[in-house]
């Protein structure tokens, strides 16, 4: 109904401009809500959780939007209307505390209150659910969603989403799992599969029974359930070492991925390799994991990417050149807003810093302390897919229609990453992933994790 519904205020909608054509003549583009064209103000939003246990991601994407949103209107060419006055990008926010009815109240004040031109790094899965038809039937353009959600995927064409469906993630990760050592696998002879019972657990876990029906593997997986926000994974993780499980795969988001990974210290769960999502892929975060024991000799944590910037400097890699890229932008705007750098003196980082940064001259004094943050890389390339945009509508009104006609017109480059498309209303983000190694041994100077396997689709993937 509500397609037909959209589908009759279509045909509507072209009678009436039919009648204003032949009535008045050919109109200039309506500029859309969010431009201010007086003082040449670009305003954009998001709502994400910047308190709460989910701070730990919101916080420091927000901050690389931000950052990258100084350099874009700073440092380039930027986005200048038809009369070449440069334009700044205003950018607000709510804090949802990763709250889904929170969430939605802040949307709708963001498109019909503070009337922004876009939702950029629209944040968690809990929001992005509960939102996704509201901003299809409002038409406001929607840019990279904080989540891999199935909600987010063969949508309307203003929402255009880069992170991969959690789906695919659970397919590539049994993929992973029962795949030999020398491809790149965990060769895993029993599978455990613990999920959360949110949208991120659900999304996994489809995606992990489609491929473990694929493989014939049924007989050699032992599934286990449990809340997002429970206290203790006891239960499910002693089921699990009892039922002999060599290889886990923990589908989660990144707090209750911390706490069950830590319940394996709890319950003297040894020898096992432990496999997760990519959103859980943070050096901070695994860091934390060594501290606490979970990640030790016996117990290797793997982890799926879709950003991948090398372990080691290497200029013929774009992903390095992207990273370094990164990390110049995150420490120029630290600096501008008079930050604490970490500098060579650090005792956790600062051996990276000669290491990787040495001959960059803006590095000397020191480097962002979110240079190593994935959920900043995350806030970074959402940034840089929206302004992608806008530097293609450069010269031109900024309406909608034409923005979004301008992300579609060739394919986005995701830095660290490889490329997305949005060509003839594909909305189906990144289908490529690589697989991460994070351990307390057997890693070279200058790493912090060990690329198993490089950027592949799931056709293309280890078998």
């Amino acid at each position: 109904m509500k397609r037909t519904l959209r589908l009759i205020a279509v045909f509507a909608l072209v009678a009436s401009m039919a009648l204003a054509i032949v009535a008045c003549g050919p109109k200039a583009p309506q500029i859309a809500q969010g431009v201010d064209t007086e003082n040449h103000v670009i305003t954009v939003g998001n709502t994400a959780a910047t308190s709460g246990a989910f701070a730990g991601v919101g916080v420091p994407f927000n901050y690389a939007q931000e950052a990258y949103f100084w350099y874009f209107q700073n440092h380039t060419e930027g986005y200048k209307d038809a009369d070449g006055n440069a334009y700044t990008i205003n950018f607000v926010h709510y804090d949802d505390g990763f709250d889904g009815v929170a969430g939605k109240t802040y949307t709708q004040k963001l498109v019909e209150e503070d009337k922004v031109f876009a939702l950029v790094g629209h944040f968690g899965s809990n929001t992005v659910g509960a939102t996704v038809d509201y901003i299809e039937e409002n038409g406001v353009p929607m840019v990279y969603g904080v989540c891999g959600v199935s909600d987010l995927y063969n949508t309307e064409k203003n929402i255009m989403t880069v992170q991969p469906i959690y789906d695919t993630e659970g397919q590539s990760m049994v993929a992973t799992a029962f795949a030999t050592v020398e491809v790149g696998g965990l060769a895993a002879q029993k599978l455990g599969v613990i999920s959360t019972t949110d949208e991120a657990g659900k999304g996994m876990l489809n995606g992990i029974k489609i491929e473990v029906e694929k493989l014939g593997k049924g007989s050699s997986v032992v599934y286990q359930e449990a809340a997002a926000d429970a206290t203790d994974y006891s239960a499910q993780v002693t089921a699990l070492k009892n039922a002999g499980c060599d290889v886990v795969i923990i589908a989660a988001n990144q707090a209750p991925f911390v706490n069950i990974a830590n319940t394996f210290v709890t319950v003297s769960y040894e020898n096992v390799k432990l496999l997760t999502s990519y959103v859980s892929a943070n050096a901070a975060t695994m860091g934390g994991l060594v501290l606490t024991g979970a990640i030790n000799a016996t117990r290797e944590v793997y982890a799926g990417a879709w950003l991948v910037t090398g372990s080691v400097p290497d200029t013929t890699f774009k992903g390095w050149n992207d990273f370094v890229e990164y990390v110049k932008i995150m420490t120029l705007y630290a600096k501008e807003k008079g930050e604490t750098l970490i500098t060579a003196a650090d005792p956790t980082y600062g051996a990276f810093i000669p290491f990787w940064f040495g001959t960059e001259e803006w590095a000397a004094d020191g480097v962002s302390s979110y240079f190593l943050n994935s959920y900043a890389m995350a806030g970074y390339v959402s940034a840089s897919v929206f302004c992608q945009g806008l530097s293609r509508m450069s010269g031109k009104a900024l309406t909608w229609d034409g923005f979004i006609e301008a992300m579609e017109s060739a394919e986005i480059n995701v830095p660290m990453g490889t490329s997305v498309s949005y060509a003839d209303g594909q909305r189906i983000g990144i289908d490529a992933l690589a697989v991460n190694k994070y351990t307390v041994a057997n890693l070279g100077a200058g790493e912090v994790y060990r690329q198993i396997t490089g950027l592949a689709t799931l056709e293309g993937s280890i078998k």
